[in-house]
């Protein structure tokens, strides 16, 4: 049974759907897992948003390591306020057994404190050689550069934001329709929607068929390195393309 830890700031409606989702996998035992903990940045009254999720997990009895980022900020008085934060979190997180913690609309980046001391994986909306940053900026980049082909993957936390080694991941082409139309009209933030429109709806199937791979030690996670079951190391990450694309078409 793959322990999992769960790390999200709730701030938005996917954050609290995606763990929701989640629970019902593992409750209808679609995914042999359990949640040891949830960790969340936002305390109790900072935003409605935040106080649903909290609640939720709550409802459902989940363990929880709640600590105010913006409060510790606006109180601590050295420079590194991000390591003293994650050094918080750890001393709450260490009371739990957990084998990874997978970041699902985490707000904040982590020190390398934090993602020495734990496997932390995360989401990132592109491929392991496309764009960096935040999703608008990489949907634009795609756009601009007249990409054929893009993808999302799971990647292993590491210092050097969105490169740590590449869990799995899927593809899909930017090629034909609406593509083609759009690329040639020259609207670029309109190629730009409709690539995040179609990877978005992909992502939740793959952070699944993600944790199920974990779970069924199709792959392993330890010492900041990538394997599959046979200990072969995974360079460039497992694709879950088909199975990304079967999730969709059942549902």
């Amino acid at each position: 049974m793959l322990r999992l830890g769960w790390m999200s700031t709730g701030r938005g409606p996917g954050s609290f759907e995606l763990l929701r989702v989640t629970c019902e996998n593992i409750e209808s035992g679609k995914l042999d897992a359990r949640i040891s903990c949830v960790i969340c940045n936002r305390g109790m009254g900072e935003t409605e948003q935040t106080d649903r999720f909290l609640n939720f997990i709550r409802s459902k009895g989940l363990p929880l390591v709640s600590e105010s980022s913006s409060r510790f900020r606006r109180d601590y008085a050295g420079d590194d306020w991000r390591t003293a934060f994650d050094r918080v979190l750890a001393s709450g997180i260490e009371q739990f057994e957990v084998d990874v913690i997978f970041l699902a609309g985490y707000m904040l980046i982590v020190s390398e404190f934090l993602c020495t001391r734990y496997t932390l994986l995360n989401l990132h909306p592109a491929l392991p050689d496309g764009p960096r940053g935040e999703w608008p900026e990489v949907m634009q980049e795609l756009a601009r550069t007249g990409a054929i082909r893009t993808g999302a993957m799971i990647h292993v936390v590491t210092p050097e934001l969105d490169r740590g080694p590449v869990a799995t991941y899927f593809t899909f082409p930017l090629t034909g329709e609406p593509y083609d139309s759009l690329r040639a009209s020259g609207d670029t933030d309109a190629l730009a929607d409709a690539i995040r429109k179609q990877e978005l709806r992909r992502e939740f199937p793959l952070i699944l068929a993600t944790l199920r791979s974990l779970a069924a030690g199709d792959i392993v996670v330890s010492g900041g390195r990538v394997h599959n079951r046979a200990h072969e190391q995974l360079t460039g990450g497992m694709d879950l393309s088909a199975q990304v694309e079967c999730e969709i078409a059942r549902s």
